[in-house]
């Protein structure tokens, strides 16, 4: 009987064991059908498109790209600007006066020093009568460039300041763009005018003849404030400003008062940097 009872309970649990196999491989199929048509769709759908799919991009989403989300300091930094003027005899400019940089106190003394410096220029005479004002033409998150236009009788006036937001400081052309290079393209062919007439054109195209590249590269070195610049020999009040706009450089050349008082030469870094590096490297090499 004990042999008999063990036999049969072993048979009992074999067919047991054999219903639940049969019953549950269904699900694993299924299961498994599941999961492969999944991963199929994801990757036909990735190819297909020539992008992730949305499981993918789902899963993409890493802390990585939450932290990009996040507002950073400079993102939060904003900084805002309030007209103000100031007046000489007949003569009068106006300039801004910035709220949210490092230190608004030192930012603002040095705007308004530059823009009165700027009117005392153009307006040295006591019946002078000089109307100057602004527009802010670039702001990122590091520059500005304020940019100053007018008339002093009939003649066309413009000037400068270009302002790292950071250092709070005045910076010139050679701080962002190196001189040698814009000399060679003002000289070239190729320099672009901006909004020049055709007799402004031929004129400056005369005008380049009396200029060398060594000339114009001086003035370049000395163009914007500040005023003192390091291993300076000009302290005077400089003939060439630049500012930055839209990702290009403009740089304002004095001409005569027949061809307008001055050209805004167009510069523009991503597609003229290639072709005078050439020129910069041989002239390094030879000097």
């Amino acid at each position: 009987m004990y042999n008999i009872g063990i036999n049969l309970y072993g048979g009992k649990m074999k067919r047991l064991f054999l219903y639940l196999t049969i019953v549950a491989m269904p699900l694993l199929f299924a299961g498994c059908k599941k999961t492969d048509t999944s991963d199929l769709k994801s990757i036909m759908t990735t190819e297909a498109n020539g992008a992730m799919s949305p499981t993918t991009v789902a899963a993409s989403e890493s802390k990585a790209d939450k932290d990009n989300k996040k507002p950073t300091a400079e993102a939060k930094k904003s900084i805002t600007e309030q007209s103000q003027s100031f007046s000489k005899d007949k003569s009068e400019i106006s300039y801004p006066k910035l709220t949210g940089s490092k230190d608004d106190t030192s930012l603002n003394t040095m705007i308004s020093d530059n823009a009165k410096l700027g009117l005392s220029n153009f307006a040295k005479a006591p019946d002078s009568d000089v109307k100057i004002k602004y527009n802010i033409k670039n702001q990122s998150g590091k520059r500005m460039s304020i940019v100053y236009t007018g008339k002093s009788g009939d003649s066309n006036i413009i000037f400068t300041n270009n302002i790292d937001l950071e250092s709070g400081k005045s910076i010139g052309l050679s701080n962002f763009a190196d001189p040698l290079t814009l000399a060679n393209y003002i000289l070239s062919d190729d320099v672009v005018l901006e909004n020049a007439s055709n007799a402004q054109a031929a004129g400056f195209a005369e005008y380049k003849k009396t200029l060398s590249v060594d000339i114009l590269k001086t003035l370049l070195e000395d163009a914007d404030f500040p005023l003192i610049k390091e291993n300076d020999v000009n302290e005077g009040f400089p003939k060439v400003f630049s500012y930055e706009a839209g990702g290009d450089i403009f740089i304002a050349i004095p001409v005569s008062h027949e061809l307008g008082d001055y050209v805004l030469v167009k510069y523009s870094p991503a597609t003229n940097n290639s072709m005078y590096l050439y020129v910069f490297l041989n002239y390094n090499k030879e000097n």
